[in-house]
Protein backbone atom coordinates (compact mmCIF):
# COMPACT_ATOMS: atom_id res chain seq x y z
CA UNK A 1 0.00 0.00 0.00
CA UNK A 2 1.19 3.31 -0.13
CA UNK A 3 2.75 4.75 2.93
CA UNK A 4 4.17 7.75 1.75
CA UNK A 5 1.97 10.54 2.31
CA UNK A 6 3.30 12.88 -0.12
CA UNK A 7 2.38 10.07 -2.60
CA UNK A 8 -1.24 10.05 -1.76
CA UNK A 9 -1.26 13.38 -1.76
CA UNK A 10 -0.35 13.65 -5.39
CA UNK A 11 -2.13 10.84 -6.43
CA UNK A 12 -4.98 11.66 -5.01
CA UNK A 13 -4.73 15.61 -6.30
CA UNK A 14 -4.38 14.29 -9.55
CA UNK A 15 -7.06 12.45 -9.63
CA UNK A 16 -9.27 14.71 -8.78
CA UNK A 17 -8.02 16.98 -11.36
CA UNK A 18 -8.52 14.59 -14.07
CA UNK A 19 -12.14 13.54 -12.83
CA UNK A 20 -13.13 17.00 -11.95
CA UNK A 21 -11.67 18.38 -15.24
CA UNK A 22 -12.68 16.12 -17.57
CA UNK A 23 -17.04 16.56 -16.73
CA UNK A 24 -16.60 20.00 -17.91
CA UNK A 25 -16.20 22.24 -21.11
CA UNK A 26 -15.85 25.60 -19.81
CA UNK A 27 -12.78 27.10 -18.72
CA UNK A 28 -14.69 29.24 -15.56
CA UNK A 29 -15.34 25.25 -14.41
CA UNK A 30 -11.67 24.50 -14.65
CA UNK A 31 -10.68 27.29 -12.92
CA UNK A 32 -13.04 26.91 -10.05
CA UNK A 33 -12.04 22.86 -9.49
CA UNK A 34 -8.65 24.25 -8.92
CA UNK A 35 -9.55 26.86 -6.69
CA UNK A 36 -12.09 23.71 -5.07
CA UNK A 37 -8.70 21.58 -4.65
CA UNK A 38 -7.06 24.76 -3.14
CA UNK A 39 -8.95 25.20 -0.51
CA UNK A 40 -9.21 21.33 0.34
CA UNK A 41 -5.55 21.42 0.32
CA UNK A 42 -5.14 24.44 2.43
CA UNK A 43 -7.52 23.91 5.25
CA UNK A 44 -6.01 19.95 5.60
CA UNK A 45 -2.93 21.20 5.96
CA UNK A 46 -3.71 22.54 9.56
CA UNK A 47 -4.46 21.67 13.27
CA UNK A 48 -7.47 18.74 13.92
CA UNK A 49 -9.86 22.14 14.21
CA UNK A 50 -9.63 22.85 10.22
CA UNK A 51 -8.93 19.59 9.08
CA UNK A 52 -12.24 18.71 10.27
CA UNK A 53 -13.70 21.72 8.35
CA UNK A 54 -11.97 20.24 5.11
CA UNK A 55 -13.54 17.75 5.35
CA UNK A 56 -17.22 18.38 6.17
CA UNK A 57 -16.49 21.46 3.11
CA UNK A 58 -15.66 18.03 0.78
CA UNK A 59 -19.04 16.78 1.51
CA UNK A 60 -21.09 19.43 1.27
CA UNK A 61 -18.78 21.40 -1.66
CA UNK A 62 -19.39 18.58 -3.88
CA UNK A 63 -22.91 17.47 -3.15
CA UNK A 64 -23.62 21.25 -4.36
CA UNK A 65 -21.34 20.61 -6.86
CA UNK A 66 -23.37 17.82 -8.27
CA UNK A 67 -26.96 19.54 -7.46
CA UNK A 68 -25.31 22.38 -9.80
CA UNK A 69 -24.17 20.19 -12.30
CA UNK A 70 -28.13 18.89 -13.05
CA UNK A 71 -29.48 21.74 -13.48
CA UNK A 72 -26.96 23.18 -15.74
CA UNK A 73 -25.80 20.36 -17.84
CA UNK A 74 -28.80 18.73 -19.62
CA UNK A 75 -26.55 16.00 -20.75
CA UNK A 76 -25.80 14.57 -17.19
CA UNK A 77 -28.35 11.96 -16.11
CA UNK A 78 -29.06 11.17 -12.37
CA UNK A 79 -26.57 8.05 -12.89
CA UNK A 80 -24.11 10.45 -14.11
CA UNK A 81 -23.98 13.13 -11.58
CA UNK A 82 -24.56 10.26 -8.40
CA UNK A 83 -21.33 8.49 -10.19
CA UNK A 84 -19.40 11.84 -10.58
CA UNK A 85 -20.51 13.46 -7.08
CA UNK A 86 -19.36 9.99 -5.20
CA UNK A 87 -15.78 10.16 -6.87
CA UNK A 88 -15.51 13.38 -5.97
CA UNK A 89 -16.13 13.18 -2.43
CA UNK A 90 -14.17 10.43 -2.09
CA UNK A 91 -10.96 11.18 -3.79
CA UNK A 92 -11.16 14.73 -2.31
CA UNK A 93 -11.65 12.99 1.05
CA UNK A 94 -8.76 10.94 0.68
CA UNK A 95 -6.89 14.05 -0.84
CA UNK A 96 -7.66 15.93 2.36
CA UNK A 97 -6.52 12.82 4.74
CA UNK A 98 -2.84 12.64 2.71
CA UNK A 99 -2.16 16.64 3.18
CA UNK A 100 -3.19 16.65 7.19
CA UNK A 101 -1.14 13.16 7.35
CA UNK A 102 1.86 14.84 5.93
CA UNK A 103 0.93 17.67 8.23
CA UNK A 104 0.74 15.68 11.31
CA UNK A 105 4.16 13.63 10.49
CA UNK A 106 6.20 16.83 9.59
CA UNK A 107 5.00 18.52 12.78
CA UNK A 108 6.21 15.10 14.31
CA UNK A 109 9.54 15.35 12.90
CA UNK A 110 10.10 19.01 14.23
CA UNK A 111 8.99 18.06 17.37
CA UNK A 112 11.16 15.20 17.67
CA UNK A 113 14.16 17.17 16.29
CA UNK A 114 13.53 19.95 18.43
CA UNK A 115 13.55 17.72 21.87
CA UNK A 116 17.13 15.70 20.46
CA UNK A 117 18.57 18.99 19.79
CA UNK A 118 16.98 20.03 23.66
CA UNK A 119 18.52 16.51 25.33
CA UNK A 120 22.13 16.71 23.48
CA UNK A 121 21.94 19.87 24.77
CA UNK A 122 20.94 18.79 28.32
CA UNK A 123 23.21 15.76 27.95
CA UNK A 124 26.79 17.73 26.69
CA UNK A 125 25.62 20.12 29.57
CA UNK A 126 25.77 17.45 31.94
CA UNK A 127 28.70 15.54 30.62
CA UNK A 128 30.58 18.68 31.35
CA UNK A 129 29.09 19.66 34.60
CA UNK A 130 30.43 15.69 35.92
CA UNK A 131 34.04 16.35 34.56
CA UNK A 132 34.34 19.37 36.05
CA UNK A 133 32.92 17.99 39.54
CA UNK A 134 35.15 14.88 39.06
CA UNK A 135 38.26 17.33 38.19
CA UNK A 136 37.84 19.29 41.56
CA UNK A 137 37.45 15.88 43.65
CA UNK A 138 40.60 14.24 41.89
CA UNK A 139 42.66 16.66 43.33
CA UNK A 140 41.70 16.22 47.46
CA UNK A 141 41.51 12.56 46.83
CA UNK A 142 45.17 12.52 45.21
CA UNK A 143 46.00 13.96 48.24
CA UNK A 144 44.71 11.64 50.57
CA UNK A 145 46.09 9.12 48.30
CA UNK A 146 49.43 10.09 48.64
CA UNK A 147 49.58 11.06 52.14
CA UNK A 148 48.44 7.20 53.07
CA UNK A 149 51.37 5.98 50.29
CA UNK A 150 53.55 8.15 52.92
CA UNK A 151 52.04 6.53 55.73
CA UNK A 152 52.58 2.78 54.86
CA UNK A 153 56.61 3.66 54.43
CA UNK A 154 56.54 4.68 57.40
CA UNK A 155 58.53 2.09 59.58
CA UNK A 156 57.29 3.55 63.44
CA UNK A 157 53.92 2.72 62.19
CA UNK A 158 52.22 0.18 64.50
CA UNK A 159 50.03 -2.29 63.13
CA UNK A 160 46.95 -1.30 63.96
CA UNK A 161 47.63 2.33 62.74
CA UNK A 162 49.28 0.62 59.19
CA UNK A 163 46.26 -1.30 58.85
CA UNK A 164 44.18 1.89 59.27
CA UNK A 165 46.51 3.44 56.58
CA UNK A 166 45.91 0.42 54.34
CA UNK A 167 42.57 0.85 54.52
CA UNK A 168 42.67 4.88 53.24
CA UNK A 169 45.30 4.09 50.73
CA UNK A 170 43.06 1.35 48.86
CA UNK A 171 40.15 3.46 49.08
CA UNK A 172 41.99 6.94 48.17
CA UNK A 173 43.22 4.40 45.05
CA UNK A 174 39.67 2.96 44.27
CA UNK A 175 38.03 6.63 44.27
CA UNK A 176 41.03 7.75 42.39
CA UNK A 177 40.12 5.47 39.52
CA UNK A 178 36.63 5.60 39.67
CA UNK A 179 37.24 9.74 39.23
CA UNK A 180 39.64 9.00 36.30
CA UNK A 181 36.94 6.82 34.46
CA UNK A 182 33.92 9.58 35.35
CA UNK A 183 36.57 12.66 34.06
CA UNK A 184 37.39 10.76 30.64
CA UNK A 185 34.32 8.95 29.53
CA UNK A 186 32.36 12.95 30.55
CA UNK A 187 35.11 14.28 28.46
CA UNK A 188 34.51 11.62 25.68
CA UNK A 189 31.08 11.96 25.56
CA UNK A 190 30.67 15.77 25.78
CA UNK A 191 33.01 15.82 22.48
CA UNK A 192 36.11 17.88 24.58
CA UNK A 193 38.34 15.34 23.97
CA UNK A 194 40.89 16.48 21.29
CA UNK A 195 43.54 14.20 20.37
CA UNK A 196 47.33 14.76 19.56
CA UNK A 197 48.71 12.44 17.14
CA UNK A 198 52.41 12.34 16.96
CA UNK A 199 54.49 9.34 15.26
CA UNK A 200 55.63 6.55 18.22
CA UNK A 201 57.38 3.21 17.25
CA UNK A 202 54.27 1.05 18.38
CA UNK A 203 56.51 -2.15 19.46
CA UNK A 204 58.41 -0.13 22.01
CA UNK A 205 55.33 1.75 23.15
CA UNK A 206 53.61 -1.42 23.77
CA UNK A 207 56.85 -3.39 25.31
CA UNK A 208 56.71 -0.18 27.97
CA UNK A 209 53.42 -0.28 28.55
CA UNK A 210 54.14 -4.14 29.65
CA UNK A 211 56.25 -3.65 32.02
CA UNK A 212 54.54 -1.10 33.91
CA UNK A 213 51.87 -3.64 34.36
CA UNK A 214 53.97 -6.60 34.74
CA UNK A 215 53.93 -5.18 38.47
CA UNK A 216 50.22 -5.98 38.91
CA UNK A 217 50.72 -9.55 37.18
CA UNK A 218 53.38 -10.33 39.35
CA UNK A 219 50.93 -10.10 42.67
CA UNK A 220 48.79 -12.94 41.17
CA UNK A 221 51.69 -15.04 39.81
CA UNK A 222 50.60 -14.31 36.33
CA UNK A 223 52.90 -13.73 33.37
CA UNK A 224 52.33 -11.31 30.88
CA UNK A 225 53.96 -12.84 27.36
CA UNK A 226 54.49 -10.45 23.79
CA UNK A 227 54.20 -12.17 20.89
CA UNK A 228 54.59 -9.84 17.63
CA UNK A 229 56.57 -10.80 14.47
CA UNK A 230 57.04 -6.97 13.42
CA UNK A 231 60.85 -5.83 15.45
CA UNK A 232 59.27 -1.68 14.77
CA UNK A 233 57.32 0.28 13.07
CA UNK A 234 55.49 3.61 13.43
CA UNK A 235 52.30 4.43 14.14
CA UNK A 236 50.55 7.54 14.75
CA UNK A 237 48.84 7.92 17.91
CA UNK A 238 47.82 9.85 21.03
CA UNK A 239 50.18 8.34 23.38
CA UNK A 240 48.69 9.07 26.68
CA UNK A 241 45.39 7.98 25.09
CA UNK A 242 46.08 4.92 23.87
CA UNK A 243 47.97 4.28 26.89
CA UNK A 244 44.41 4.19 28.40
CA UNK A 245 43.05 2.06 25.90
CA UNK A 246 46.16 -0.97 27.02
CA UNK A 247 45.88 -0.42 30.81
CA UNK A 248 42.73 -1.02 30.67
CA UNK A 249 42.67 -4.06 28.78
CA UNK A 250 45.88 -5.20 30.61
CA UNK A 251 44.00 -4.45 34.16
CA UNK A 252 40.52 -6.07 33.30
CA UNK A 253 42.77 -9.19 32.20
CA UNK A 254 44.87 -8.91 35.10
CA UNK A 255 41.74 -8.61 37.34
CA UNK A 256 39.56 -11.15 35.92
CA UNK A 257 41.71 -13.79 35.57
CA UNK A 258 43.06 -16.81 38.14
CA UNK A 259 46.74 -16.68 39.73
CA UNK A 260 49.32 -18.44 37.88
CA UNK A 261 48.23 -17.67 34.83
CA UNK A 262 49.30 -16.01 31.28
CA UNK A 263 48.05 -13.05 29.72
CA UNK A 264 49.01 -12.91 25.97
CA UNK A 265 49.46 -9.40 24.44
CA UNK A 266 50.44 -9.55 20.48
CA UNK A 267 51.03 -7.27 18.00
CA UNK A 268 50.63 -7.91 13.82
CA UNK A 269 49.89 -6.31 10.63
CA UNK A 270 45.63 -6.11 10.25
CA UNK A 271 45.07 -8.69 7.62
CA UNK A 272 41.75 -7.09 6.58
CA UNK A 273 43.39 -3.87 6.38
CA UNK A 274 46.95 -3.61 5.25
CA UNK A 275 47.42 0.03 6.51
CA UNK A 276 46.16 -0.78 10.27
CA UNK A 277 48.11 -2.60 12.91
CA UNK A 278 46.10 -4.72 15.18
CA UNK A 279 46.36 -5.62 18.52
CA UNK A 280 44.81 -8.43 20.72
CA UNK A 281 44.84 -8.99 24.86
CA UNK A 282 44.28 -12.46 25.07
CA UNK A 283 43.79 -13.90 28.99
CA UNK A 284 43.19 -17.02 30.78
CA UNK A 285 40.13 -15.59 32.49
CA UNK A 286 36.58 -16.19 33.69
CA UNK A 287 35.38 -15.11 30.09
CA UNK A 288 32.03 -13.16 29.37
CA UNK A 289 28.15 -14.67 29.37
CA UNK A 290 26.82 -14.20 25.60
CA UNK A 291 23.94 -12.40 28.12
CA UNK A 292 26.43 -9.57 28.23
CA UNK A 293 28.14 -9.22 24.74
CA UNK A 294 25.93 -6.50 23.38
CA UNK A 295 25.96 -4.08 26.49
CA UNK A 296 30.01 -4.66 27.38
CA UNK A 297 30.76 -1.33 26.08
CA UNK A 298 27.99 0.66 27.39
CA UNK A 299 28.93 3.27 30.15
CA UNK A 300 28.63 1.85 33.57
CA UNK A 301 27.34 -1.27 32.53
CA UNK A 302 29.35 -4.71 34.30
CA UNK A 303 28.46 -7.69 34.63
CA UNK A 304 28.30 -10.24 37.06
CA UNK A 305 31.61 -11.67 37.08
CA UNK A 306 33.74 -10.43 39.90
CA UNK A 307 37.49 -9.79 39.88
CA UNK A 308 39.73 -12.59 41.33
CA UNK A 309 41.38 -10.65 44.06
CA UNK A 310 38.71 -8.09 45.30
CA UNK A 311 39.72 -5.46 42.61
CA UNK A 312 37.59 -2.24 41.86
CA UNK A 313 35.22 -2.51 38.71
CA UNK A 314 33.61 0.73 37.61
CA UNK A 315 32.07 -0.15 34.41
CA UNK A 316 33.74 2.59 32.27
CA UNK A 317 36.28 1.34 31.07
CA UNK A 318 35.56 -0.61 28.19
CA UNK A 319 33.16 2.16 27.46
CA UNK A 320 36.20 4.73 27.12
CA UNK A 321 38.38 2.09 25.62
CA UNK A 322 36.09 2.01 22.80
CA UNK A 323 35.33 5.72 22.37
CA UNK A 324 39.41 6.27 22.06
CA UNK A 325 39.71 3.52 19.89
CA UNK A 326 37.31 4.97 17.51
CA UNK A 327 38.97 8.89 17.60
CA UNK A 328 41.83 6.87 16.30
CA UNK A 329 39.35 6.64 13.77
CA UNK A 330 39.88 2.58 14.55
CA UNK A 331 37.59 -0.44 15.56
CA UNK A 332 37.40 -2.69 18.70
CA UNK A 333 35.88 -6.82 18.89
CA UNK A 334 36.55 -9.56 21.38
CA UNK A 335 36.04 -13.23 21.37
CA UNK A 336 34.75 -15.03 25.13
CA UNK A 337 32.85 -17.70 26.60
CA UNK A 338 31.90 -18.01 30.08
CA UNK A 339 34.45 -19.72 31.46
CA UNK A 340 37.27 -19.92 28.47
CA UNK A 341 38.85 -16.77 29.23
CA UNK A 342 38.16 -13.53 26.41
CA UNK A 343 40.08 -11.68 24.02
CA UNK A 344 40.08 -8.28 23.47
CA UNK A 345 41.78 -6.40 19.83
CA UNK A 346 41.50 -3.37 18.01
CA UNK A 347 42.52 -2.34 15.09
CA UNK A 348 44.25 1.37 14.34
CA UNK A 349 45.32 3.55 11.08
CA UNK A 350 49.14 3.19 10.71
CA UNK A 351 49.27 6.66 9.29
CA UNK A 352 45.94 9.10 10.23
CA UNK A 353 46.23 10.57 6.85
CA UNK A 354 45.23 7.27 5.54
CA UNK A 355 41.96 7.23 7.73
CA UNK A 356 40.73 10.15 6.04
Amino acid sequence: MLKNSKTRIILSGLLLILISLGNYYFWYEEISTLLFIGVIIFFSYQDESLFSSSIIFCVVANMLWAWGDMHNHKFINDFSALFISSTRIIISVLASIGTHTYYLEKKQKEIIFSQKKALEKSNTELNKFIGMAAHDIRNPVASIKMIADFLMEDATLTDEARAWASVIQVSATNSLLILNNTLNISQIQSGTVVLNFFKEDYIQFIKNNLAINNHLATTKNQEILFQSDIDAVVVEIDKSRMLQVMNNLLNNAIKYSPDNSKIVVGVLYDEKNKGNIYTYVRDEGLGIDEAFHDSIYNAFSTTPNQPTNNETKTGLGLAIVKKIVELHHGTIGFHSKSGNGSEFFFSIPISQNSST
